[in-house]
């Protein structure tokens, strides 16, 4: 006991950094601290959890850099309660393309951590609304989307002039110009009015002009009936969620322009291969393996990679003997 207490007394206290750029990153929007966040996992998870979330940003915190920082396990059992974590919805890692100061562009990969767990729809959509852009590959969102209304204009202003017509909005102007796209949903003004609501939540919610007007004119029935009964029902019906909150710039000069989904162990990402909950299959299949094997247990400090800050503890000791050894006098003269 006093051997491991020392040994935890005597570890390096400033957790490694990932290099510049990477690292780890806090999810936003997360519920503040308490004793109990994470009471709902095993115990090895919440330890980890734990240890992560107090972590700065900027913290290396791949299962290898944990297995050589916490004591009580070796690489596998971190690899494995890393997968448990994002299973939970704590962790993704992610490539992040960012503008610096300079304008040039760069990828960079960083695990974002959530003290508050978040399901599968809300990390793809953190992901993929970013900056009131649509996924990779989608058309741009409008410039309006998602952020705050206008200021009303000083009633000073008043009324159009007379014969002036007033601006119409964006979402009018893709309703009223279906009928270009397909005759079979041509509207009359009071129909475009009365969707206009509608198609303006749409837009708020990332979605772009071209992408929404596929949706609507796409898998039409024979014949339409009624284009605006028909569009009400398709707008309300295949309704998009809300997106996450967008990201915010992560340093000074720095803005983020683009996000991928990566797995949590390797190099693949969401354009290459299926994640499951952030792991691909194969890095998944490897860790059941372990798991099967027993490999992902609790082990002895010397099993672990890197064997923990031995050189220190020899330094150490050697203080305490220094400090707690007497003074050898020497030995009298003898008279002449």
């Amino acid at each position: 006991m006093a051997a491991a207490n020392l040994s935890a007394a005597l570890r390096t206290p400033a957790h490694p950094m990932a290099k510049a750029g990477y690292g780890k990153r806090h999810a936003p929007d997360q519920d503040p601290p308490r004793a109990d966040d994470f009471a709902g996992l095993e115990p090895r998870e919440a330890a980890i959890a734990a240890y992560v979330d107090r972590l700065p940003e900027g913290a290396a915190i791949g299962y290898k850099t944990l297995a050589e920082e916490l004591p009580d396990y070796g690489q596998q059992a971190c690899r494995s309660a890393l997968d448990l974590l994002t299973r939970a919805g704590h962790l993704r890692r992610i490539r992040v393309q960012v503008t610096l100061s300079d304008g040039r562009m760069r990828w960079v990969t960083r695990t974002y951590f959530s003290r508050t767990a978040r399901d599968a729809d809300w990390w793809a959509a953190y992901v993929r609304f970013v900056r009131g852009m649509d996924a990779p590959g989608q058309p741009p969102a409008p410039a309006a989307a998602g952020r705050a209304p206008a200021p009303a204009a000083p009633e000073a202003a008043g009324e159009p002039e007379p014969g002036v017509r007033a601006p119409r909005s964006e979402a009018y102007d893709v309703l009223a110009g279906l009928g270009r796209r397909e005759p079979r949903l041509q509207l009359a003004e009071g129909d475009c009015v009365e969707l206009e609501h509608l198609v303006g939540e749409w837009l708020a919610r990332g979605v772009g002009r071209e992408q929404l007007t596929r949706v609507l004119t796409s898998g039409l029935p024979t014949p339409v009936h009624s284009a605006g009964h028909f569009l009400r029902k398709r707008l309300e019906t295949k309704m998009p969620p809300s997106p996450a909150p967008r990201p915010e710039k992560d340093h000074p000069g720095e803005q983020i322009v683009d996000m991928v989904m990566m797995c949590l162990f390797c190099d693949e990402d969401e354009t290459t291969t299926t994640l499951d909950h952030g792991v691909c299959s194969d890095c998944r299949a490897e860790i059941a393996r372990d798991e099967a094997a027993g490999l992902t247990g609790d082990v002895p400090d010397t099993f672990l990679a890197r064997p923990r800050a031995e050189v220190d503890v020899a330094a150490r000791m050697a203080e305490l003997r220094s400090a707690t050894a007497r003074p050898v006098l020497p030995a009298p003269r003898g008279r002449r």
